[in-house]
């Protein structure tokens, strides 16, 4: 080897290992200015990553830049094609920075051939980018070279396609694959599990310790179980916990806590604590979950009394997670005293990470305005610089006050947010529009229309949608229908919306009409869309299609009935005297979704309503059975009794009822005479 190539190599070398070495890395790389090394593709590719660790993105793109690398469209055709070592080390680091647009453009700069590892990479970047077009292309071209077997490649294929929702192309590249790992076994049951195909994800899952011999890992358990929160059902929470405990990572924090959402989110509370107490390791996610969970399922002030226990008894500090739950508990509360302990030891508070941290004040000013202390929300609204300008911040403080009837308030803010220099957004509008369904307001609703014309967001199908429930509300069916047509892309709950409107009004020839032109299109009814038919049905008597629509829903779109269809059905049936059919019904109904202590509360009251003391003494076997403790139906059976001149029995049932101590307690009312 020449001394010249001798002492160069080593310079590189040497040059290589200082970049690498802990320090300052400003130092190497001015030395591979001076030493005319800035322009090697090795050297400054260690540079570059360098920087990247140290999240100096634009020094790595100045080093970067300062390479002569030729472009695409001026490389000769007789120069050797530059490496992609340089190229792979931008994407990654982008990537690894949480930059996936500037990793995409990296990609198309390329002046060189892709190698695996840019295939690998720039697939991924069109994943996180949702460039899913670009992405398809770059993934045939892989498939033309015949990287798609690659499992780097073929793995970060089945991550886009499945991020993209395309689960038969993510599939058709997984069965390519020869030798599969649980990387890429993982990413496949996931995109199932986004892709709501539980089924599908189940038999993967089983699949893939059966066939490929591979186990399952933390990922695999917390993408199926986090993928069942959809179904809400206890059944499937015991189904899940036992693939867990079978599975031996039932003392896994993560996979817990994912099983902890499960149960909260589907409303086994009970199921929740017994886990939550059971778990030898809880981290700020659990805390957070039980914390949050127990805000959703209506037990705000065991979250604060946890919160609390947190805090004394644990080695867990309060994240800001953790903080907006406990604010919420607050909210729901009307604890605003606590609210303000929370702003005093953590927002405001100098030493604290979350000093003035937005979101968490964005939470306060709701909570404030929530609670009926407008003016606290005030001050922090104007009293921390961040918030002044942020819309979120305004919506917040309009939502809060909306929350709490104050419509008036809510309304003011708005004009007040504009008049600022605050323009509102599409959140501000879906926030207003409601409240002026509640007073109801017609006047209000067209200035609102008004407003929204002028933003320019008239042409937003949720705006619209609620556009259209408000028009409904204001009982201005023409204006209601008119924005229902105006809508180019109709959804669920654009259909849904319009059938509501028609239902409240009292036009049931109107609701069968639009529901039969809703099913000639792509658009499925969901449970809301058949509740409004059924309720329109009830109110003009059409007791047969209210009927065949119950079976209609569940035979044709696999829709399960809940105690609100079913009740209305069994009202229609007693409306017109057939107690025997609601009778049938009511015994055939067997679900965990529906409560049915309600619909034999509707059946008994309307036996005693007619004096049908057969089916009165049966609905009242059922309810008493289900619901003992609620005098009220000891006292409609007694009723049916006295109307057909059976007094010993109605007061055999009303002594039944004080001797289980449901005695009524006196009545009291007040007037004021002048």
């Amino acid at each position: 080897m020449p001394v010249a190539t001798y002492q160069y190599q080593a310079l590189k070398e040497a040059l290589a290992a200082s970049i690498s070495a802990a320090g300052d890395v400003r130092r190497p790389h001015a030395l591979a200015v001076v030493s005319g090394l800035a322009g090697n593709g090795y050297v400054v590719s260690l540079l570059v990553s360098r920087y990247f660790r140290l999240s100096a993105a634009n020094a790595a793109r100045r080093a970067f830049d300062a390479v002569p690398l030729p472009r695409a469209a001026s490389l000769p055709v007789s120069a050797p094609p530059p490496k992609p070592l340089l190229y792979n080390a931008m994407i990654r680091g982008y990537l690894a920075l949480g930059l996936p647009r500037l990793a995409v453009g990296v990609f198309r700069e390329m002046a060189c051939p892709p190698d695996r590892h840019t295939y690998h990479l720039a697939v991924t970047a069109c994943a996180r980018a949702s460039e899913f077009e670009l992405g398809r292309r770059i993934g045939s071209e892989a498939c033309s070279r015949g990287l798609s077997t690659d499992l780097l490649v073929g793995t970060a294929l089945v991550v886009m396609y499945s991020e993209a929702g395309d689960m038969e192309a993510a599939l058709t590249v997984f069965d390519e694959i020869p030798h599969r790992d649980d990387v890429v076994w993982n990413a496949l049951i996931a995109g199932y599990a986004r892709a709501n195909c539980m089924g599908e994800a189940l038999r993967l899952f089983a699949r893939m310790r059966m066939v490929d011999g591979v186990s399952p890992t933390e990922a695999t358990l917390v993408s199926l179980v986090s993928g069942f929160a959809i179904y809400g059902s206890w059944k499937v929470c015991y189904m899940m916990h036992a693939v867990v405990i079978r599975s031996g990572f039932h003392l896994n924090v993560c996979v817990c806590n994912a099983l902890l959402e499960l149960y909260l989110y589907s409303g086994c509370l009970r199921e929740a604590v017994m886990l939550f107490r059971q778990m030898e390791e809880k981290d700020s996610i659990t805390w957070s979950t039980m914390i949050g969970g127990l805000v959703r399922n209506g037990r705000p002030n065991s979250a604060l009394n946890l919160f609390h226990w947190m805090l004394s008894n644990s080695t867990v500090s309060a994240t800001r997670s953790i903080l907006l739950n406990v604010i919420a508990a607050c909210a729901e509360l009307g604890e605003w005293k606590q609210g303000r302990w929370i702003e005093q030891s953590y927002v405001l508070a100098d030493s604290s990470e979350f000093n003035r941290d937005p979101s968490l004040v964005t939470a306060l000013i709701y909570m404030y305005a929530r609670c009926g202390q407008v003016d606290s929300s005030i001050a922090l609204l104007h009293g921390v610089a961040a918030m002044r300008d942020d819309i979120v911040a305004w919506n917040a403080m309009i939502k809060g006050c909306g929350v709490l009837g104050h419509v008036g308030k809510a309304i003011g803010f708005a004009v007040e947010m504009q008049r600022v220099g605050i323009d509102p957004d599409a959140v501000t509008f879906l926030e207003i529009l409601p409240m002026i369904c509640s007073i109801p307001s017609l006047k209000k609703g067209m200035e609102a229309h008004g407003q929204i014309v002028k933003r320019g967001f008239q042409s937003e199908r949720t705006i619209a949608n609620s556009l259209i429930t408000m028009y409904g509300r204001c009982g201005d069916l023409r204006h209601s229908f008119d924005t229902f047509s105006g809508i180019v892309d109709k959804d669920v709950i654009s259909w849904t919306s319009m059938i509501q409107v028609y239902a409240w009004n009292g036009h049931a020839a109107e609701v069968v009409q639009l529901f039969e032109l809703m099913k000639k299109t792509e658009v499925k009814p969901n449970c809301y869309t058949f509740l409004a038919v059924l309720s329109a049905c009830k109110n003009t008597g059409l007791v047969e299609e209210g009927m065949d629509l119950l079976k209609f829903m569940e035979e044709q779109y696999g829709l399960e009935p809940d105690v609100e269809h079913i009740s209305c059905v069994v009202d229609m049936l007693c409306r017109t005297g057939r107690l025997a059919d609601a009778y049938d019904l009511i015994k055939s109904t067997v679900s965990e979704r529906v409560d049915n202590h309600i619909l034999w509360g509707i059946l008994l009251s309307a036996s005693r309503s007619s004096g049908d003391l057969v089916i009165g003494e049966a609905a009242a076997r059922h309810l008493l059975s289900l619901d003992p403790e609620n005098r009220a139906n000891y006292k409609m059976l007694a009723d049916i009794y006295i109307s057909l001149g059976r007094r010993d029995s109605a007061d055999n049932i009303l002594r039944l009822s004080l001797s289980r101590g449901l005695d009524s307690k006196p009545g009291c009312s007040w007037t004021e005479g002048g």
